[in-house]
């Protein structure tokens, strides 16, 4: 079997994203009650929090366009330009997905209060 990169990377993400209907709401979830219960001091807490609830809202309403549109692709003739349209649109899913998990990685290192800084480590 020999599949082009492009392929494969798509077919990657895809699957991701097909995984990431469930996770999207479980992990958001999970960040927010852990951001929550975190020790810290109570503004970042705070403001951390609020930038954790946008995050969140948003890959929230990017789960629910997507996994609409992959919904009308399932039940409809007509899905897209293309033969795999649904999977660029799960693509898509899984891309949103790995950023929503970066951005809660640092959002978690931030409540903490264990970022790094480059100031701090230049002028030591």
């Amino acid at each position: 079997m020999n599949i082009p990169i492009e392929s494969f990377a798509v077919y990657l993400l895809g699957f991701i994203g097909l995984a990431a209907t469930g996770l999207v709401p479980y992990r958001s979830w999970l960040l927010i009650i852990e951001l929550i219960k975190s020790e810290g001091r109570r503004r970042r807490r705070r403001s951390v929090l609020v930038v954790a609830a946008v995050i969140s809202a948003g890959a929230l309403w990017s789960d629910i366009q997507i996994g609409a549109r992959v919904f009308t692709c399932l039940t409809e003739a007509y899905c897209g330009p293309g033969v795999a349209s649904g999977w660029g649109y799960l693509a898509m899913l899984g891309v949103v997905y790995l950023a929503f998990e970066a951005l809660s990685y640092l959002l978690r290192k931030a409540a903490r209060g264990s970022g790094v800084c480059l100031q701090s480590r230049i002028f030591r």
